[in-house]
C-alpha cells in the first residue's frame, strides 16, 4: 500500500512537470524545498497569533 501511495505521487509529480514543461526535480524542490517550510511557517505564526489572542480573551475575561 505505501508502495502504490509513494508511486501515485511520484506519477503526479510527473505528471505536474510535463503540462509546466519543466522536470519532476525542480517540481519537487519547488514543493518539499520550498513550499513545505513556508507553509510550516504560516502555520507556526497563525498559532502564535491565536495563542496571543487566546491569552488577550482570557485577560479581559478576568
Amino acid at each position: 500500500m505505501i508502495d502504490y501511495i509513494f508511486y501515485l505521487c511520484v506519477d503526479i509529480l510527473a505528471w505536474i512537470a510535463k503540462i509546466t514543461g519543466t522536470s519532476y526535480e525542480f517540481i519537487n524542490i519547488l514543493i518539499f524545498i520550498i513550499g513545505y517550510p513556508l507553509f510550516t511557517l504560516f502555520l507556526i505564526i497563525i498559532i502564535y497569533w491565536q495563542n496571543k489572542k487566546l491569552k488577550i480573551y482570557k485577560k479581559i475575561k478576568n
